[in-house]
């Protein structure tokens, strides 16, 4: 039996630069095989999938060489439509595959596309949505990051290809969503399916993974220690406890109640944030998290309650003025909706307090050198942390972060970490934060919320926070 996947002296650079992303590397993977694909941010993980399933250079422009074999047949000339009746994708970006209002409409168009009869096609896509338990009749604009992110993984089931590669599914998922996809991979690939994951988070793949490659030095290398490897992904933050004094509430809600549709999705909050605290939203995908955090925000007004906030003087109005989003900043689960600029650099001083302290923040999240290049060009750990940078060299008072772990290697999210902690000691910063990630949580919380079904349903700390993400603690 031929293999599903092999890469033959491939090499890549994208147009505008010489840096050889790929240099002359080869890669096999198996039909029966659950590979990981792990290795430091920006190195080129998500540029080898591209090359698989022909995103590059049909659609992404740059020099490539070497041979891509799939399925036993050459298809280096094959574009992105011919690739795709054989190799299945999921991208990073949910929000980037999504083209329909409902969730079955969305989970069939890749089966309509194949031209399979309709009745296999409603039966796949309605299998496949079951599997990832997707609502039939769900509006795609009201699913959370990571139902989002599991609805797009069942479209890509319900095709059918027995090549899978996949580029951080577990991004946004919490924890019982990331078990559900990584034991379905693991079935599929019993079945004779092949399958590639990218995914910083070893720990949590590697009990369902049968091989890891490393991507470094334009080269993927099998590990052949994997315990090696995983001791050397696990990180060890210190985190300041918080501090027993009194502190001045600096946003109250009472009663707020959001309902953009027929359901609610806010349910009767009370909450209070101090100036200072570190406040971490938990709960599973569709609680309600990014909602109430872009309610605090202030990019989304609540439908019933009150809300108030200490942070700058202002007359009633509906809408906030332009000094409160310079004092408070927001940083999105998708970082591309907040680059604009042409350059890296750009970016970061287009609201910062001066060049000198933008360039500090450029160094802090480990973007030095990257002066030049274009925003949408760096890969996704990458623009994540150039969106983090641009906010904070604005020195907001106030942070919102919604997932800012996504796509970061041990190395980069230690870094992340360290710098957050630095600037809120230099300068009061208060910060909320949603995340899955069990690496951070701890050292981004004084305080735990935990929302059901949009509401709040418990509160603890630092300790609280890692159980529950773990699988230890319960709501």
């Amino acid at each position: 039996m031929s293999n599903a996947v092999e890469c033959r002296k491939v090499s890549f650079c994208y147009d505008g630069t010489d840096k050889m992303i790929l240099n002359e590397a080869d890669f096999i993977l198996p039909y029966g095989e659950f590979a990981v694909l792990s290795g430091v941010s920006g190195e080129g993980k998500t540029t080898l999938l591209s090359i698989i399933n022909g995103v590059i250079p049909f659609l992404t422009q740059g020099k490539l060489t070497g041979q891509i074999i799939l399925d036993g047949e050459d298809c280096t000339a094959r574009k992105v439509s011919e690739r795709a009746k054989l190799v299945g994708t999921v991208l990073q970006n949910a929000d980037e595959q999504i083209v329909y209002e409902k969730a079955l409409d969305e989970a069939a168009f890749g089966c309509e596309n194949l031209n399979l009869p309709s009745d296999a096609i409603e039966h796949r896509a309605l299998a496949a949505l079951e599997l990832m338990k997707i609502a039939p009749n769900a509006s795609t604009k009201t699913l959370s990051g990571g139902q989002k992110q599991r609805l797009i993984t069942a479209a890509t089931l319900a095709m059918g290809q027995k090549i899978l590669i996949l580029d951080e599914p577990l991004a946004n998922l919490d924890r019982q969503g990331s078990l559900l996809l990584l034991e379905t991979l693991r079935k599929l690939t019993r079945q004779g399916y092949a399958v590639l994951l990218i995914e910083h988070r070893l720990d949590v793949v590697l009990p369902y993974a049968d091989t890891v490659y490393q991507l470094t030095d334009g080269k993927v290398v099998r590990a052949k220690d994997t315990e090696r490897l995983l001791t050397e992904n696990r990180i060890h933050l210190s985190y300041d406890p918080p501090q027993n004094r009194l502190r001045e509430p600096l946003l109250t809600l009472s009663g707020v109640r959001y309902a953009p549709g027929k359901q609610p999705v806010l349910k009767g909050v009370d909450l209070q944030l101090s100036r200072g605290e570190k406040l971490i939203l938990l709960g599973e995908n569709g609680c309600g998290k990014t909602t109430l955090l872009r309610l605090l925000a202030r990019i989304v007004r609540p439908d019933a309650g009150r809300y108030a906030q200490n942070l700058i003087k202002q007359r009633r109005k509906k809408r906030p003025s332009a000094v409160w989003f310079q004092k408070a900043g927001y940083v999105y689960q998708n970082p591309s909706y907040q680059l604009f600029m042409p350059t890296v650099l750009q970016e970061v001083t287009c609201s910062a307090v001066s060049e000198g302290y933008a360039r500090r923040m450029l160094s802090l999240f480990g973007l030095s050198g990257l002066e030049e290049r274009h925003p949408h060009s760096l890969s996704e750990g990458q623009k994540r942390r150039l969106g983090l940078a641009a906010v904070l060299a604005a020195k907001p008072e106030l942070l919102f972060l919604d997932e800012p772990t996504v796509g970061q290697d041990v190395g980069h999210l230690t870094a992340m970490v360290e710098a957050l902690h630095t600037l809120q000691r230099e300068t009061g910063m208060t910060m909320v934060t949603v995340t899955h990630d069990i690496r951070c949580v701890a050292a981004l919380c004084d305080r735990a919320l935990f929302l059901q079904n949009g509401a709040i349903a418990a509160e603890g700390d630092a300790q609280t926070a890692e159980d529950y993400l773990s699988g230890k603690f319960a709501i």
